[in-house]
């Protein structure tokens, strides 16, 4: 039963959560150019028949309305600091739920007005209790407080001096707006039943009495509308369905009892009594963690965005032959090599817009191309490739050294070691393969540099310097004559620096030695070793660059099982 109870919790808590499409304008349509106390009836027609959740469901809710980023539990009723102890509905010891306007002002009842999340809210009980059912205003002899809230005796214009509670500063304006919606959201409703007569009148307007519509306003207008009201609005709004007016519309109450009541609002240009405008949506706070993730074919990956905003969010992949994204919970599938940028989409609220952020994924590939990617030799490349995609050494010739792919750390003198080049051609050793890069497509004709120590390298500045990074870098390479042109995003050129006391491998803005690459793949062998095979096209057939040739279709020299090969 246990379980079934909160199974059906949660399904309402989800339904709760459902964002619902809100625009201001259409909203609010049926008060537009209407004041005083027509307004205050089109307001109560717009909001005031909410869909209230049940009382005994409150705290699951207070989660998602009174909840700081620390779990701590807003209390506007004491100073007290209490927590959440997680999603789950549980009252949080030391706390009630309390109505703003007591529940003796209506006859009791936790239907309706009573369960209605826009007034019941989290309260300290020592403060709930003593309060009790007092009206709201302001104490001039005090007989108890917590530092937060005053409760003792006060003046209640013609009713002379009565029991009264008074909220702290920070919330004074928060509780006036608090009134003003109560009393529009529920005009048809008797509010003066015990002490609730000295607050207010029967009458749908102007409710309050003349004392207290006087004072809320000058709170209201004192402690101006915050973020925390806004955003607990908005949250309200998606679980019950209606909103608070007097939040939404800084100073509304002035065109209902105020200075303005003879002027009707306008509800898409509207203007706020106590100056300005009444903020509209703003940019919320948008990033991934994580801006480059590389990923191999096959391999899944979730980054899910931070916001501050509540809009439902949306998952999609710039490219979805490289990698696909759930909609919904922004799980990536890598499906070849490539790279495809991930956006999520932020759905716009009544107090954010919409607004996107992205990483990008890089997928690589198996090392199917090129073949064979173990080979013992590495061959100098002559002349550009189609595909760049392999293992190399990067080498100066004209010290016999290579580049140290081993290094965590590429920009350094004598970032390199020695290797022993007899015709183009130099073995592979436990030394080489310590220091051998690896060459993965990006897009188009870009590529990544990775050392066997798992950095990048690249050049991202117009410097001379080397770019060490755990993601990706894009560059370009070109060979001419032998001569090989690995450029940076900058621009710069990775050559060689053989002053004395330098000796390194750096990108450069112009001059130094020009390098040359040498790919790893199995050795060539002698003109002696070559044989005709007629038109056959057997398997495992590679050009004289080490690429695989999945179809023979020109005749030329080709390497089949280690041996070169005349095609006719």
């Amino acid at each position: 039963m246990m379980r079934l109870r909160l199974f059906l919790t949660n399904i309402l808590l989800l339904c709760a959560l459902v964002v619902l499409g809100y625009d201001r304008a259409t909203y609010y349509s049926d008060a537009n150019g209407k004041s005083g106390a027509q307004l205050k009836t089109a307001l109560y027609g717009i909001m005031g028949t909410p869909t209230v959740k049940s009382y005994s469901s409150l705290w699951t809710h207070y989660y998602d309305t009174d909840r700081l980023s620390n779990n701590q539990v807003v209390d506007r009723y004491s100073n007290t600091k209490r927590y959440f102890s997680g999603q789950n509905g549980n009252a949080v010891s030391g706390m009630n739920k309390e109505h703003g306007i007591p529940q003796s002002w209506w006859g009791g009842g936790t239907t309706g007005i009573g369960s209605d999340l826009q007034h019941v809210m989290p309260s300290d009980t020592e403060a709930n209790s003593r309060k009790s059912n007092f009206g709201m205003g302001i104490v001039t002899n005090q007989t108890w407080t917590n530092g937060s809230i005053k409760v003792g005796k006060g003046t209640a214009g013609n009713n002379g001096t009565v029991s009264l509670w008074e909220p702290a500063d920070e919330w004074k304006g928060d509780f006036a707006r608090i009134y003003f919606y109560i009393v529009t959201a529920y005009e048809q409703k008797s509010l003066v039943q015990q002490e609730g007569a000295n607050s207010m009148q029967s009458n749908t307007y102007p409710k309050l009495q003349p004392w207290a519509y006087t004072l809320y306003m000058q709170w209201s207008r004192d402690d101006p509308v915050s973020d925390l009201e806004r955003e607990r609005n908005e949250a309200v709004y998606k679980i019950q369905g209606n909103r608070n007016p007097f939040i939404d519309f800084e100073g509304l109450e002035q065109y209902i009892w105020g200075s303005m009541k003879d002027h009707g609002i306008s509800v898409s240009n509207y203007e706020n009594p106590y100056g300005g405008d009444t903020p509209g949506p703003r940019a919320p706070e948008i990033s991934f963690a994580v801006q480059n993730k590389t990923l191999n074919q096959g391999d899944t990956y979730t980054q899910t965005v931070t916001t501050t905003s509540s809009g439902a969010v949306t998952y999609t992949s710039s490219d979805p032959l490289v990698a696909t994204v759930d909609a919904q919970s922004g799980l990536v599938t890598a499906l070849t090599e490539g790279t495809t940028t991930i956006t999520a989409s932020v759905a716009a609220t009544s107090l954010y817009l919409a607004a996107t952020t992205s990483y990008v994924i890089t997928v690589l590939g198996h090392g199917e191309d090129p073949q064979p990617a173990d080979g013992s030799t590495y061959v100098r490349v002559e002349s550009n490739l189609s595909n760049w995609a392999g293992t190399y050494l990067i080498v100066y010739e004209g010290e016999s050294v290579a580049m140290d792919g081993g290094l965590e750390e590429f920009d350094k003198a004598s970032n390199n070691i020695s290797v022993d080049i007899r015709n183009g051609v130099i073995d592979v050793t436990s030394a080489t393969q310590a220091a051998e890069f690896v060459v993965a497509s990006l897009t188009g004709n870009k590529y990544s540099v990775r050392g066997r120590s798992g950095k990048y390298l690249g050049c991202t500045a117009s410097k001379n310097t080397v770019d060490t990074s755990d993601t990706p870098l894009a560059c370009t390479f070109s060979v001419a004559s032998g001569d090989a042109s690995i450029s940076g995003e900058s621009g710069n050129v990775l050559r060689f620096n053989s002053q004395k006391g330098q000796k390194r491998f750096r990108f450069y803005k112009s001059g130094q030695e020009p390098v040359a690459l040498y790919r790893r793949t199995e050795k060539t062998v002698g003109i002696g070793q070559v044989s005709e095979v007629g038109s056959q096209k057997p398997d495992d057939i590679y050009d004289l660059q080490g690429r695989r040739i999945k179809e023979v279709k020109r005749p030329g020299v080709y390497i089949v099982q280690g041996k070169k090969v005349v095609l006719r």
